[in-house]
């Protein structure tokens, strides 16, 4: 049940759904680390943190490599008061492009344009649980105006509220990152911002990390200051697994060993539990099987048998486990979450996936095996004489 529930949100979140349907198509650039150089060696000033504002705008932007390049800051709190209450939603600075990198569905109006991100428009785009918040029952809120710190932003659209398991599509209230000045130092590359890539094919992710990566080679040699590592641009499940790690020292292949090793012992434990569960069955059906011996049943019979029975019983827990997941998430779901990195959680969800069902049985099938055959090669040599006469198995 548990591996079920963990193996279908993770599942749902790095498939995509509602805006990031096509998240397959997308890689990120997320996390950049500076370390402080002087005459070549290395200080003890390291920084990490998003994309800076210039680093994206001005260089990030122009890779070439990819259909669609966008900036934004992801979802960050917004906390204020309507009516002596207190509201706590998510607000996201974005470039026009932003509206094309994501597929949301726009219930009124439109996304705001390139040209009114690049002359600092006061505009916004709220998502369909804050306008009822806000309006309420007012059916067309487009010119309307939502107060945000100490601007007032007229609504040009609204959007169908994004699943709760998206994490780069999260938001209720979306304007123009150009809002705010820049106030980057020209050569300090860290900031708030995430860059994003979509192409057509995932073909073009190798070509969009060597252009990106060679931009930042070439701005690492031209700076004597500092050196520059830029993680990425990684795909979802890549970012996942690189955490909050220094992009530096994040390699792949390392990554998953790692899980792999996490994976690896996780089966291991409940089959050692299931061994010793089986050798007391063994022990309780020692006269049955040490008659059957006698009379002629094989040492290979005995084995099938008994691992044919417990591959059975297993794969029948399995169905019961998806059965008790499904019901899990539909009770509990919306009190429980799973965290998937350093900031951030999501909650548990049900998505029935092939693939995941699949993978499911394949383990309920090796946790069969692995659990089953020790028992039964202790099974098929015992001597039945002996144990008849109060000896072990």
């Amino acid at each position: 049940m548990f591996v079920m529930i963990f193996s279908m949100t993770i599942s749902k979140i790095t498939s995509g759904s509602g805006p990031e349907k096509d998240l397959k198509k997308i890689v990120f650039c997320d996390r950049i680390m500076t370390k402080r150089t002087v005459n070549g060696k290395f200080t003890n000033g390291i920084s990490i943190s998003a994309c800076g504002r210039t680093l994206s705008e001005t260089y990030l932007k122009k890779i070439k490599s990819a259909d669609i390049v966008s900036m934004y800051t992801g979802a960050m709190p917004w906390e204020f008061i309507l009516n002596g209450k207190y509201q706590k939603k998510l607000q996201n600075q974005t470039d026009a492009e932003y509206w094309d990198l994501f597929e949301y569905k726009f219930l009124q109006g439109r996304p705001y344009t390139k040209e009114e991100v690049i002359s600092g428009a006061n505009l916004a785009v709220i998502t369909q649980s804050l306008k009822l918040l806000i309006f309420g029952s007012d059916e067309n809120v487009l010119g309307k105006t939502v107060h945000y710190t100490s601007m007032d932003l007229t609504v040009t659209g609204v959007v169908e509220d994004p699943p709760k398991t998206d994490q780069n599509a999260m938001g209720d209230l979306y304007f123009p990152y150009t809002l705010f000045k820049n106030y980057d130092i020209p050569n300090d590359y860290l900031g708030g911002f995430i860059t994003a890539f979509r192409s057509s094919s995932h073909k073009q992710f190798v070509p969009i990390k060597n252009e990106v990566q060679e931009m930042i080679a070439k701005l690492d040699a031209a700076d004597t200051t500092q050196t520059i590592f830029l993680s990425g641009p990684y795909s979802q499940i890549e970012k996942m697994m690189v955490g909050y790690g220094d992009p530096e020292d994040y390699s792949l292949g390392t990554s998953v060993f790692k899980y792999l090793m996490m994976a690896l012992a996780f089966i291991l434990l409940p089959a050692i539990n299931l061994m010793a569960l089986n050798f007391a069955r063994i022990q309780e059906r020692g006269e049955e099987i040490a008659v059957r011996k006698s009379f002629g049943a094989s040492g290979k019979i005995l084995r099938s048998q008994f691992l044919f029975e417990n591959i059975l019983m297993t794969l029948t827990g399995g169905v019961v486990g998806i059965i008790l997941s499904y019901l899990a998430v539909a009770l509990l779901g919306n009190s429980l979450s799973l965290r998937i990195s350093f900031f951030s959680t999501v909650p548990l969800t049900f998505s029935f996936n092939y693939i995941v069902f699949a993978a499911a049985l394949i383990a309920c099938l090796i946790f069969g095996l692995l659990s089953g055959y020790l028992p039964a090669v202790r099974l098929s040599r015992m001597r039945p004489a002996l144990y008849l006469k109060g000896g072990e198995l």
